[in-house]
């Protein structure tokens, strides 16, 4: 989002357009943890940065929605994540847990997602917090931070490192993406629910109640690893 940097007095609405034009345009990079196919995979070009970091990429085989095979470059930057993720950024306009509509030289793919490019969750919870009504996929090591008065669109932090406060992502349920500005779409904030069920498998996991018109809703996630 350079359009802060190069317009410093820019407006949170005029942000937001612009992000949403960057999507439509080049899609919004998702960061799927994919540690069990880079284990597995010889790099075909590894990059080493002067952090002491490294850009590697991979020659990965995925398949159309059609079922047709297309080979792919898919780069991790291999700088040592905090919880020992394997990232493959893709930018897309829409992921779902069955497909990911993928933008990439040459045009848009729609593309079957394998069951080894892993994003985090978030689900609609009843207050039992144990029947899922919905689940929305979502960009790595993002925070539900507000929720539609219909229960369909989840609004998430992201991108913290760049000041972009006054926006939020908007994940609806189909899974398009779209900037919002944080005010006209975030009542109040969540209430943290610190009495729920354990997963001994998950040790992020949080719920929090959001309260959105007169209805109230409880989000299953995980929290961000630090």
């Amino acid at each position: 989002m350079d359009a802060r940097k190069q317009q410093p007095g820019i407006s949170a609405k005029e942000l937001a357009a612009h992000g949403n034009s960057l999507i439509a345009q080049k899609g919004f990079d998702y960061d799927f943890n994919v540690c069990e196919i880079v284990e597995n995979s010889q790099p075909f070009v590894r990059v080493a940065n002067d952090d002491g970091s490294a850009t590697v990429t991979y020659n990965y085989p995925l398949r159309r929605a059609d079922g047709r095979r297309i080979n792919f470059r898919l780069v991790s930057d291999d700088f040592g994540a905090a919880c020992g993720e394997c990232f493959f950024a893709i930018p897309a306009l829409r992921v779902t847990k069955r497909d990911v509509l993928a933008v990439a030289v040459g045009g848009m793919y729609r593309l079957k997602r394998p069951a080894s490019f892993r994003l985090d969750e978030a689900d609609l919870v009843d207050e039992s917090l144990k029947k899922v009504s919905r689940t929305w996929q979502l960009p790595y090591q993002v925070m539900p931070v507000g929720i539609s008065p219909d229960g369909r669109r989840l609004y998430v932090d992201f991108y913290n490192e760049y000041m972009l406060d006054e926006l939020v992502l908007e994940v609806s349920e189909d899974g398009r993406l779209q900037f919002k500005v944080r005010k006209d779409v975030i009542e109040r904030e969540g209430e943290e629910i610190k009495n729920h069920p354990t997963d001994p498998h998950n040790a992020y996991l949080g719920f929090v109640r959001f309260r959105s018109g007169s209805k109230s809703y409880v989000i299953r996630f995980s929290w961000p690893c630090t």
